[in-house]
């Protein structure tokens, strides 16, 4: 399969491009960027000659028309390319944000629904091996679902946002909310605590899901450092336990270990250190998903544009809110 890349900037190059080259069978047929220092660059460390090198996206799907493109460049662009791709036939997987707005989301759903064309995004905690681990412990019998999801970024605006909130939301609070909503299904209820001043984002979303668990999500701009702490209650019994997408502990009610204790134990598993790290944060599954929607031509894959109506639906809600509780503050 050929597969066209549209951005080579940090994340395709440290991590979708590598995935890429560990699935068989798979080929960069060209590379884009609007940047021309860049482009020299992916020419030297691929061996390209002029004729795989681009600077337009649209010239490089008209001449190379590649079997699917990757896009990996800045947000600001990722909605228009998607579009000029669905419109070609081409299947196309986007980087996150897939869009600025949930309005661009659906339409971008509805365009590849009535194009019949593949679609894919960068959602990769759903494919990390923490996340099918923890589906396959607890399947669909979730009770309550709680994530610590903090980072020090971003303090600012980015891309053509107006607000650091929706940066936030779009650049780091799309991965935990996505991951919550993969693992108990769509959001019934949802409300918000929300603490923010200004640059400084700190907010709890409590969510009620259709199926009936609960989750919270408690998240910040403000930790010194990156912060991932899942646990999981389900079946009644079952308490699940994941620190960084690295490790998971489960702890089971009434299982006896050595001299009958039932209390203060639990089985642990982490991943194993020569395991490629592309594979254990979802990298690879993302992409294999793709790859595969498109030779079976399974429109509703799990890395469908449209699986993401869901989530900017609820980064809506909880900016609303979030600016609704400030307003009233101030």
């Amino acid at each position: 399969m050929r597969i066209a890349f549209i951005g080579f900037g940090a994340q395709a190059r440290e991590n979708l491009i590598p995935a890429c080259s560990t699935l068989f069978g798979v080929d960069i047929a060209a590379i884009c960027d609007s940047d021309p220092a860049k482009c020299l660059e992916a020419a030297a460390l691929f061996n390209f000659d002029k004729s795989r090198i681009f600077n337009d996206h649209r010239e490089m799907m008209d001449r190379c028309q590649p079997d699917a493109v990757i896009v990996a460049c800045y947000p600001t662009e990722h909605y228009r390319i998607a579009c000029d791709a669905i419109e070609r036939g081409i299947p196309v997987f986007v980087e996150k944000p897939v869009a600025s707005t949930s309005q661009q989301v659906i339409h971008l759903a509805e365009l590849a629904e009535r194009k019949g064309v593949v679609t894919g995004t960068g959602m990769n905690f759903r494919f990390a091996e923490v996340t099918g681990r923890i589906k396959q412990i607890a399947g669909d019998n979730v009770q309550m679902i709680s994530l610590r999801q903090m980072a020090n970024k971003p303090v600012g605006t980015l891309w053509d946002y107006d607000s650091v909130l929706r940066s936030f939301l779009h650049a780091q609070t799309i991965h935990g909310l996505d991951l919550l909503i993969h693992l108990c299904g769509p959001v019934k209820r949802l409300s918000v605590a929300n603490n923010s001043h200004g640059e400084k984002i700190m907010f709890s979303a409590l969510m009620e899901f259709a199926g009936g668990a609960h989750g919270t999500l408690i998240t910040s701009n403000m930790s010194p450092h990156f912060t991932f702490d899942l646990d999981v209650l389900a079946q009644d019994k079952l308490h699940i336990k994941s620190t960084g997408l690295n490790t998971i502990s489960v702890a089971e009610v009434d299982k006896t270990y050595i001299q009958g204790e039932n209390k203060r134990w639990c089985d642990i598993w982490a991943a194993s250190p020569l395991s490629s790290g592309y594979s254990r944060a979802g990298y690879t599954g993302e992409l294999l998903d793709f790859i595969s929607a498109i030779q079976s031509g399974d429109r509703d894959s799990q890395t469908a544009i449209s699986t993401l109506i869901e989530t900017y639906r609820c980064m809506d809600a909880i900016e609303k809110q979030c600016s609704q509780l400030l307003a009233v503050n101030y």
